[in-house]
């Protein structure tokens, strides 16, 4: 074989060579290249919101701008690498107001549940503190976490109780003369008070317990009418007619009668020669009224009597005396106190009180005069 002829063989040889390392080089480069551009798999939780995406990035920042989820200065996230997915758990900056004993504070938080805010806070709640929302509740941005302190305290104290005193009136006895049946004696009474402040204010206050350390009892005086007997025939009333005749003898009971009365010069005379001396004369309309069958008892604490008139506080003071006859001449009522009141009697109004409800009926509503005595 010739020399040109082995030379022509070793070139070929090389070029098979050359192309062999060739293919090898650009399959391995084929191979390289899958391997430095295959896609990864990412899912992104934002809340409650969750993101699949595919990047060919293996930086969280890239892959979350390329899934065009943005995140504040203060949003931060946490990634992890799990069977083939990466996972991108973002936590965004919370804004949480706490009320703590009036004070307000705006805290910032990742999400976490008020017990362990309260605790990064360094708030412990006491027994009968108040949270407004449950200790396990998650946080979340723009929540209002307040807590109120509660606190109880029993208050104890004693209380008097200053006894009444009625009277009752007694024609036995001389005028002015008083009688005492029952001394009266001061009640005290033992209050224990629950007091319930909330942030160092008082809320309410409660009465839980009373005892009674002393009953109050009421003072009982029998007294004799107050009754005036001297004439002022200086201060007549230009009202009052002259003379109007003879009272007959009813200075306690209600009268029906066509009787006319002996007023003159300021002084009333009954048929027995009883002198009561008035002051002023109001006309009036009259009413009656009974407790026929049962014991009933005036607003100033005596019995419902005859005698015993209800009138109206602000024109008739309670204790006035005073003498009635009607307008029409039927009816004497006589003397009589002012001792109790009624819902119904107002202004220049009285209600007469009668034995028996056939007399109220058979009196009905009557104008009548009204002699204030002395």
């Amino acid at each position: 074989m010739h020399r040109t002829e082995k030379q022509k063989m070793r070139r070929r040889n090389w070029l098979h060579r050359l192309l062999a390392i060739a293919v090898m080089a650009a399959a391995l480069a084929g191979l390289l290249s899958q391997a430095v551009f295959a896609q990864n798999n990412y899912v992104i939780t934002d809340g409650d919101h969750v993101t699949v995406h595919k990047s060919y990035s293996t930086d969280p920042d890239v892959v979350l701008d390329e899934a065009g989820i943005e995140l504040s200065e203060e949003d931060t996230y946490t990634t992890t690498y799990n069977d083939g997915v990466g996972r991108i758990d973002i936590q965004r900056m919370q804004m949480v107001t706490v009320i703590h004993r009036g004070e307000r504070s705006v805290i910032g938080t990742y999400g976490e549940t008020v017990s362990a805010l309260l605790g990064r806070l360094n708030i412990t709640l006491g027994a009968n503190d108040l949270l407004s929302c449950e200790r396990d509740s998650l946080t979340y941005d723009g929540m209002i976490v307040e807590i109120v302190h509660k606190e109880i305290e029993i208050e104890e104290y004693d209380e008097t109780i200053p006894y009444q005193t009625n009277y009752f009136e007694d024609p036995e006895l001389a005028a002015g003369e008083e009688l005492v049946l029952i001394e009266g004696v001061d009640g005290v009474v033992h209050y224990k008070t629950q007091i319930v402040y909330e942030n160092g204010k008082e809320v309410s206050r409660e009465i839980i317990d009373e005892t009674v350390v002393t009953e109050m009892v009421t003072r009982l005086v029998v007294k004799g009418p107050e009754r005036v007997i001297t004439e002022q025939p200086d201060e007549p009333d230009h009202r009052v007619p002259e003379t109007i005749g003879v009272i007959p003898e009813k200075d306690s009971d209600p009268v029906k009668t066509g009787a006319t009365e002996g007023i003159a010069n300021g002084t009333i005379t009954t048929a027995s020669g009883t002198t009561y001396t008035y002051t002023d004369v109001l006309t009036v309309t009259a009413t009656a009224y009974s407790c026929e069958g049962y014991t009933g008892y005036t607003y100033s604490g005596t019995v419902a009597r005859v005698g015993a008139i209800a009138v109206d506080p602000n024109y008739i003071p309670l204790g006035t005396k005073m003498y009635i006859v009607s307008n029409d001449g039927q009816y004497v009522y006589g003397y009589c106190t002012a001792e109790d009141t009624g819902g119904g009697i107002k202004g220049y109004k009285v209600d007469l009180y009668f034995d028996t409800i056939d007399e109220c009926w058979e009196f009905g509503v009557r104008t009548c005069t009204v002699y204030i005595l002395a």
